[in-house]
């Protein structure tokens, strides 16, 4: 019983931050959101709303940028799915995750006591308890190895491409079209702790010409000084939807899961 408490006393002190503000580039000339893009009947939204609230997780934090307008409608007030709701809408004036986040920060949207849950909604995973599962393994490395971001992995995955071996003499000896690459590929999803917002706040230059990613800027000073614990799950849980193939993989391979509804 006091794990259990234990368990949703750490989950109530977790807020969850969807970066959200992306348009659909490689998915052909759709004129909406990505995170509005439907899969069997839900949006991109919905599968990640859901995933995290049906692990308890009830503070979410939405950070917009092209067409919030359609976002802030479809999500509302967060009562159809039972969370509390709180939208950033960075300025057209600046791009990239890096800086999505750090203008949540400065404009008080995102709670600066309270460690997050960081997703994307165009990366989908099949395991119904993995948000739990990836919180206690974020607490035992904050426990026993003082890191401050856990990141989710896969053990490998498959390269969209054909690769050869080639000789001296420019003859192609092997090829294996599309071989999947036995390399922890990041699926996307993040837990860092409160620490995190500060590195954010110093290294992401709002003014800067650049558009800096959190993975670009702030995730590899932070692995460099061994602050960055890892969780690695199977590639078949984790389901990247970036082009229109994906799209349909992911349509087929969430019926047959009946993860559709």
């Amino acid at each position: 019983m006091n794990a259990l408490k234990n368990i949703e006393e750490e989950i109530n002190k977790t807020q969850v931050i969807i970066i959200a503000g992306g348009r659909a580039k490689r998915m052909g000339n759709i004129d909406q959101p990505k995170a509005l893009l439907k899969i069997n009947g839900e949006t991109l939204l919905d599968y990640s709303i859901k995933f995290l609230r049906n692990c308890d997780f009830k503070d979410f934090v939405f950070l917009l940028g092209y067409r919030h307008e359609d976002i802030e409608e479809y999500v509302g007030d967060g009562s159809k799915y039972g969370i509390n709701v709180v939208y950033a809408v960075e300025p057209k004036s600046i791009k990239g995750r890096g800086k999505s986040l750090k203008n949540a920060l400065i404009n008080n949207k995102i709670d600066k006591t309270k460690r997050a849950i960081v997703c994307y909604p165009d990366d989908l995973y099949l395991e119904k308890n993995l948000p739990i599962k990836f919180l206690l393994h974020h607490l035992q490395g904050v426990e026993n190895k003082k890191i401050l971001v856990t990141s989710l992995f896969v053990s490998g995955t498959a390269y969209p491409y054909g690769v050869a071996d080639i000789d001296s003499e420019q003859l192609v000896t092997k090829f294996i079209e599309k071989p999947f690459i036995q390399k922890y590929t990041s699926t996307g999803l993040n837990i860092i702790e409160p620490e995190v917002y500060r590195e954010i706040e110093k290294k992401i230059d709002l003014n800067s010409e650049e558009n800096p990613e959190f993975e670009q800027t702030v995730l590899p000073d932070l692995a460099r000084r061994n602050k960055v614990f890892s969780m690695v799950i199977p590639s078949s849980v984790w389901l990247p939807v970036n082009t229109s193939k994906e799209q349909e993989t992911a349509e087929k391979v969430l019926k047959d899961n009946n993860l559709c509804k």
